[in-house]
């Protein structure tokens, strides 16, 4: 009887393939890449500018990528299940937001020096 629990337990393990389902339209990981990047510059361009209507710059970033906000949703918490793909589009968006603004990298570097307890993959 002890063997059947253990030999069921293995059996319910191994049959569940994935923590969330794949969205039928997911969004490729260079539109995550694209799209989280420009939610971080628009992020950046709040803390400065405190007259910046964050719900209508979300709006647009999602509208300029003609995608609807629910299947950000899905996209996002499906990679985040993901951790080496979503460390990878975290990795693409920061290469596109130093491509838009070089003088980023030093600002990056320094902040890292600032703050060394930062683990290497949120770098």
């Amino acid at each position: 009887m002890k063997y059947f629990f253990y030999i069921s337990l293995i059996f319910c393990v191994l049959s569940c393939k994935e923590a969330i389902e794949k969205p039928k339209d997911l969004l490729s990981k260079d539109q995550m890449a694209q799209i989280i990047a420009d939610f971080a510059i628009n992020e950046q361009q709040y803390v400065i500018g405190q007259n910046i209507n964050s719900e209508n710059a979300t709006r647009f970033i999602l509208k300029k990528y003609n995608i609807k906000g629910e299947r950000f949703t899905q996209s996002y918490e499906y990679y985040m299940t993901k951790p080496d793909v979503i460390i990878d589009i975290y990795d693409d968006a920061q290469e596109i937001i130093l491509a838009k603004d070089p003088n980023a990298k030093a600002f990056i570097n320094k902040k890292l020096k600032e703050n060394p307890g930062i683990p290497p993959q949120a770098r």
